[in-house]
């Protein structure tokens, strides 16, 4: 199992991950930002941090037997 927090100015998410899956943990906005998750099958999951123009993404997913992820930022 691998267990990871990623933090942006957006908010803060807890990652957990295990072979073919991705669960979120937690996710907390920062002040005058939303949240949303979108996980279209079980190893792959986006949560965004979002206020006007401006937007945080962390793709985590599971890929070549290994966790993966990924933090973008666009706007600003």
């Amino acid at each position: 199992m691998y267990v990871r927090s990623f933090r942006v100015d957006g908010g803060q998410a807890v990652i957990q991950m295990t072979e073919g899956r991705v669960d979120l943990v937690t996710a907390t906005p920062s002040p005058g930002y939303t949240v949303q998750t979108v996980q279209n099958e079980p190893g792959n999951l986006a949560v965004q941090f979002t206020e006007q123009n401006h937007y945080y993404i962390i793709h985590a997913l599971w890929h070549n037997n290994a966790p993966f992820a990924q933090v973008s930022e666009v706007g600003g």
